[in-house]
């Protein structure tokens, strides 16, 4: 009968126990589970600070408009890349010149190696145009259907101090979405990637005012 007591007072503590974590810590245990698939130096991870809030349905919130986002951001990097490409291509067109009667035949076809260069690029820039304003109004849509007094979860922002690579230490600080019973990673933000600071930058573009790029004619 004792042994029974003890155990049953045993299972109430351990109950208590897990209850009574905090919510960074619940939020923690699952942040060391994901980063325990994705740093490379493991074992010389050490958390610096986790804060933790209500997580409401909103655009940077929403895995999917999250998602729309990086594609966004992704195109619009393709159009700096193909505009950048049809400048340098102009720039050479200009330098080697229009082919003339006293021009020889190798600067004749330097001249129409860029041309060609230069169309490409220009193409594959209005393209690019093209898509990014129509993935602008996607995102558009997807964020107009957010109700916004949803509570979904938890937004945590956690830094800690890992090694690189090259054996190097570095604090990183990450953004995480997770449910609510702080079991389920809806979205992670890494707030020092270049890969996420544009499709931060990309959502923040079409929330305040997306205007449709206009076609190129370098």
């Amino acid at each position: 009968m004792k042994n029974t007591r003890f155990i049953f007072a045993l299972f109430i503590c351990t109950l208590l126990i897990v209850s009574c974590k905090s919510k960074e810590e619940r939020a923690e245990n699952l942040i060391r589970s994901e980063l325990s698939k994705t740093l490379y130096d493991y074992d010389s991870y050490k958390p610096i600070e986790t804060t933790v809030k209500v997580a409401k349905a909103n655009a940077y919130n929403d895995s999917n408009c999250w998602n729309q986002a990086g594609v966004l951001a992704y195109g619009l990097s393709q159009v700096v890349d193909n505009v950048r490409d049809a400048r340098n291509a102009l720039e050479h067109m200009q330098i080697w010149g229009r082919p003339t009667y006293y021009s020889s035949s190798y600067s004749d076809n330097q001249y129409y190696k860029y041309k060609d260069e230069h169309e490409d690029a220009v193409a594959k820039a209005n393209i690019a145009i093209i898509t990014c304003n129509s993935l602008a109004e996607t995102l558009r849509d997807s964020i107009a259907k957010l109700d916004t007094t949803q509570v979904i979860g938890w937004e945590v922002n956690h830094s800690f101090r890992c090694k690189t690579k090259g054996g190097d230490s570095e604090i990183a600080h990450y953004r995480y979405v997770i449910s609510k019973n702080f079991k389920t990673v809806i979205l992670r933000e890494d707030t020092e990637s270049k890969k996420d600071k544009d499709t931060h930058d990309a959502l923040e573009t079409v929330l305040e005012g997306w205007e449709d790029l206009k076609t190129i004619q370098l």
